[in-house]
Parts: C-alpha cells; structure tokens; sequence
C-alpha cells in the first residue's frame, strides 16, 4: 500500500464522519479516498476547474471575448502612446 500525504488531514476526517453517519457503517480513510477517486474519474472536468488556478477557456467564454473584440475594433487607438510606467507598455502595447 502507498503513503499518501495529505496537507490539511482534518478534511479527510470530515469528509470520513459525514460518509460513515450517511452510510450507517463504517468506512475507512482508503475507502473515502478511493470513492474520492471513482467520482473524480466521473467528474473529470469539474475535477480540472477545481485543481486548475488559470481560467479554463471554454467556447462561451472565448465567443464573449470575440464579441468584446468586435464591439471595440473601431475604437481609435494611438501607436505613438507614451505611458506614465513601463508596466503600462505591456498592458496597452
């Protein structure tokens, strides 16, 4: 059997109390842990939302930045702009 580190033990003990109270039996930490992984395979992208700390692109949100393109494409816009930081330079530029 393999050693998994869990950093805030206290959830799975949670997590463990609330199945046990539910099922009306006992249930080990592996048993949580593998009924954790058997929903996660189900839940897959769900599962990617949570662990991912980018936003994840999906068509709605790429056609709401198309829309916001084309609703500005006609705004003027200077090239020879001098900005107060550098920082804007990457921002506007």
């Amino acid at each position: 059997m393999a050693v998994v580190k869990i950093k805030n033990k206290e959830e799975i003990d949670k997590l463990q109390a609330i199945l046990i109270q539910k099922l009306g039996r006992k249930i080990s930490q592996q048993e949580t842990l593998e009924l954790c992984v058997k929903f996660g395979k189900k839940n897959i992208e769900e599962l990617v939302k949570l662990a991912s700390s980018q936003p994840i692109l999906t068509p709605e949100i790429a056609e709401q930045i198309i829309q916001g393109f084309e609703q500005y494409s006609g705004t003027y816009y200077n090239p020879n702009a001098e900005f107060a930081s550098d920082n804007d330079n990457d921002a506007y530029l």
